[in-house]
């Protein structure tokens, strides 16, 4: 089997994208039983929430490397290339690796009719503990008490920012979503972000139903800036019970990081980084997408924004790094995403809005997001355009009238194939499997 060969059989597998479309652990449970249960092999961090658990794991990751532990990351889902989604030590898994693990799967996947996520996750395991990895650090795919990452016993589980997203699945309150969420917290510690009450009250319920320790960002975790925010990162001071870390460097860009990074080195700390590997990690870490910020004359700007919380965020982020600049949107979004949440934070700074799709069979159309957009309230002068590819959409969005600062956001598959034609994308898997 070759690594597309495989990569085409795990993406055709039921739920293909859709990270846990089919609840349940039974199907995760006996794929790890079969191979050996490598998800006792390596203490575990488990990070959940809605938005900022990918940054927040890429984060922990980073910190974990730089403190000499052997490291393995679990993410979803990939910009350019399946191989983004499991790393050890920052390198992502070989083809062969892939292919291998794979084709060692195939008979039990398909006896088991296990979704594609689950497969991916039994592949993650197995490679980590194959790869003899100190700790591993887990992105739930959807929700957290059925999702096919909530296995073994974490020594830390992090609680992202809580927000309206996947409601089909997961439940149309707060505190519906939160209790799906929150079942992460079921052994070691917990950490949260600053969280609405409500879902404040339903994880402190549940931490305290499993008498596990739970801190919170705004009580005892605490983050403030230490300077201005630049293009060049943001100085942060960085607090919890009995430590304290001043002028932390993060490379990560955005209002929301912040909060992120203090759930990073809070988790470090517990799991026996110190000081020196904390401030080299937050320093060092790369996350493409995410309030992305590529060249200059015109500013590019990439961020998957796929919720409303997501959305208001970037707004916000646009707000704080470039005041009153003229802006142009490239936007895509999925059709089982709240369009009307995503598009309503964005419109108001927006000079030129021009909507695409995605090459993704859930990709809503071009025409259907312009229609939203013409439904809210826009600055007046501000013009709407379609464009049937995100290629196409950014040679218009550089043709006159060109703004100062381009933003591509909506969607993480947009994103991928806006970062796969960029040539600062070569250090990174965009540039390895282009197409």
């Amino acid at each position: 089997m070759t690594y597309g060969e495989a990569v085409a059989r795990l993406l055709g597998l039921r739920g293909g994208e859709m990270a846990g479309m089919r609840p349940g652990l039974a199907r995760i449970r006996a794929l790890l039983d079969a191979i050996g249960n490598p998800e006792r092999q390596f203490p575990i961090v488990q990070v959940g929430g809605t938005n900022g658990k990918g940054s927040i794991s890429a984060m922990l990751a980073a910190i974990l490397a730089a403190a000499g532990r052997r490291a393995g990351l679990y993410t979803s889902p990939h910009l350019c290339s399946f191989r983004e989604r499991i790393r050890v030590d920052g390198r992502p898994i070989a083809e062969e690796d892939v292919a291998d693990g794979v084709e060692a799967l195939g008979t039990l996947v398909a006896r088991l009719d296990a979704t594609m996520f689950e497969a991916a996750t039994a592949l993650a395991l197995d490679h980590f503990a194959r790869q003899a990895v100190e700790i591993a650090v887990l992105e739930v795919g959807l929700g957290g008490r059925l999702d096919a990452t909530t296995v073994g016993w974490p020594e830390v589980a992090i609680v992202a920012r809580i927000d309206h997203d996947h409601q089909a699945q997961l439940g149309h309150t707060l505190a519906e979503i939160a209790a799906e969420k929150g079942h992460i917290i079921r052994s070691g510690i917990a950490l949260s972000a600053r969280q609405e009450p409500e879902v404040e009250q339903v994880l402190a319920r549940r931490a305290a139903a499993v008498a596990v320790p739970l801190a919170f960002e705004g009580r005892e975790l605490r983050v403030s800036a230490a300077a201005p925010p630049t293009l060049e990162g943001q100085r942060l001071d960085l607090s919890g019970p009995g430590w304290q870390l001043d002028d932390v460097r993060c490379a990560l860009l955005g209002v929301f990081q912040p909060g992120n990074a203090l759930l990073a080195a809070a988790a470090a700390r517990a799991l026996g980084a110190g000081e020196p590997a904390i401030r080299a990690g937050l320093g060092a870490v790369r996350w493409p997408g995410r309030f992305q910020v590529l060249g200059h004359d015109p500013t590019l700007v990439l961020d998957g924004a796929h919720n409303p919380g997501g959305a208001r965020a970037l707004a916000a982020s646009l707000r704080a790094h470039f005041p009153g600049q003229p802006l142009t949107f490239v936007i895509g979004i999925s059709q089982d995403k709240d369009q009307v949440g995503i598009v309503e934070p964005l419109v108001g700074l927006a000079s030129r809005l021009i909507f695409t799709a995605a090459a993704h069979p859930r990709a809503a159309s071009p025409e259907a997001l312009a229609r939203v957009a013409a439904s809210l309230d826009r600055p007046p002068g501000s013009t709407i355009h379609t464009a049937a590819s995100p290629a196409e959409a950014l040679a218009l969005a550089m043709s006159a009238p060109r703004t100062p600062t381009i933003c591509v956001a909506g969607s993480l598959f947009l994103v991928g194939e806006v970062l796969a034609q960029r040539p600062e994308s070569l250090d990174i898997l965009c540039g390895l499997e282009r197409g």
